[in-house]
């Protein structure tokens, strides 16, 4: 029979002391450090096992990042003008809202001038 303490004694759950409390969160950076580093060990792999020559590696290397810069740059432009499309609509939104409101105002204003005239 295994010894289980002092009969009548109430037993307590305890906090392991070097535990970490629950509310600690690591900052972004961290996993944006993380995923930086896996991205270089990543690329080092692949070129070090690369099927090419290394000649022929960089060029397309060279070749693919220059493409994703060219759709980065397409990418960027469009929600340029995107956002440019919205911001027009939200003026002539508001220019429409203001005279809507101009016009109430003017409606009522004459409406009160006839009632007391």
């Amino acid at each position: 029979m295994a010894y289980a303490g002092k009969t009548g004694e109430s037993r307590r759950l305890r906090a392991v002391p070097n535990s970490a409390p629950a509310n600690t969160s690591r900052p972004i950076s961290a996993l944006a450090t993380g995923i930086a580093i896996g991205v270089l060990v990543g690329a080092a792999v692949a070129l070090l096992f690369a099927p090419g020559r290394g000649k022929d590696t960089r060029r397309m290397l060279r070749r693919g990042m220059r493409r994703v810069g060219v759709r980065g740059h397409d990418a960027w432009e469009d929600l340029r003008i995107e956002l440019q499309h919205a911001r027009r609509q939200m003026k002539r939104a508001r220019r429409r809202a203001r005279l809507g409101a101009l016009n109430a105002g003017v409606d009522a204003a004459v409406d009160t001038a006839q009632v007391v005239v």
